[in-house]
């Protein structure tokens, strides 16, 4: 039975040591590392700030079009830049006390089982049970029966043999790669996109701003961002033209003009009355300000070409980009993200 036992810990041990840092990776991250540390509007901030240091237009449009898949990509590129390169050392010393603590559970499970079987008087079912009992929570090996093992009768002996028997497989949990982390059934990379991404994810109708609620469904609550952009970025235009608008929604909710809800809506609705144009305008609060992120601005001039290209429209006539967004730098966009939190 040792034998058995020692056989299969190799997998689960190795399963478990790499659920257990997963799991204690996720809470440091989310204590230690800048883009996991704070609210909603803090992550969408370092994936905004992201976006704009490496200026690939393909990843933008992903996530105005997908936020959330946009967001996942951040994400994992972050946890595998963390685990292999800027934390390497520290990963690696994280792997090796969960293997540590699993090892000294594994002592405890193994002292515990047999002095209550000794104590009892109890068979190799109740030492099994025991044992069970004690890694229930951290470890399982279903397939072990207690009816391989139904002839011991010398629990000291016996519980010497596995503890001798883990010592190779302890041995081999310590050199274990960071590779292996990649190989679980629970990786990091997915635990903190549970716990991040546990949120509303709809977007603006006119811009495709995410809504920043912390909660999925946070019906009869509005959908709301504290910053809009420009609707062209979304694909916005004046009909029968090829101009695009590129004016923010707060400004156009304050105005008196009008917009046609669907590319093939006969009617148009005044913008003022936005939310009397279906179901996915009803749920947004749109505020009537000048709040206007920089950020977006120095988008539009910096990818115009290319939004040109992507959304067949120009940015011209009353679609014109104003010469005051062109003075905006890089950096002054980045800096500007500092206004969302």
């Amino acid at each position: 039975m040792s034998h058995l036992i020692q056989s299969e810990a190799n997998l689960w041990l190795q399963e478990a040591v790499c659920i257990k840092t997963a799991i204690g990776l996720a809470e440091i991250m989310k204590c230690n590392f800048p883009a996991f540390n704070g609210n909603r509007l803090n992550l969408e901030k370092h994936v905004l700030k992201s976006l704009a240091e490496k200026e690939d237009f393909d990843d933008f449009i992903t996530y105005i079009r997908n936020p959330r898949r946009q967001t996942e990509a951040f994400i994992k590129a972050e946890v595998k830049k963390y685990i292999f390169t800027d934390h390497k050392d520290e990963t690696m010393s994280i792997l090796k006390k969960k293997v540590g603590d699993l090892n000294t559970l594994l002592s405890q499970a193994l002292f515990t089982a047999t002095q209550k079987v000794k104590t009892q008087r109890g068979d190799a079912n109740m030492w099994l049970k025991e044992f069970s009992s004690v890694l229930k929570d951290d470890l399982t090996f279903d397939t072990i029966s207690s009816r391989n093992f139904s002839d011991i009768n010398n629990f000291d002996f016996f519980m010497d043999a596995i503890k001798k028997g883990f010592t190779p497989v302890i041995d081999k949990m310590n050199s274990l790669s960071l590779d292996k982390l990649k190989e679980s059934r629970l990786k990091l990379d997915e635990v903190l996109i549970n716990q991040l991404c546990r949120c509303c994810w709809v977007t603006c109708p006119f811009c495709a701003a995410v809504c920043t609620n912390t909660i999925e469904d946070h019906s009869p609550d509005d959908h709301s961002v504290p910053f809009h952009r420009p609707s062209g970025i979304n694909g916005w235009h004046y009909r029968g033209t090829e101009e695009f608008s590129i004016n923010f929604c707060t400004t156009n909710v304050a105005s008196d003009c009008r917009f046609y809800p669907k590319h093939d809506s006969e009617e148009t609705v005044p913008f003022k009355q936005y939310r009397t144009a279906g179901p996915k305008y009803a749920g947004w609060r749109i505020t009537p300000d000048e709040s206007k992120l920089a950020y977006w601005k120095w988008f539009v001039c910096q990818f115009q070409t290319k939004l040109e290209e992507h959304y067949k429209l120009k940015f011209q006539d009353k679609g014109e980009i104003p010469s005051a967004w062109k003075t905006i730098s890089k950096d002054e966009a980045i800096k500007s993200l500092d206004e969302l939190c």
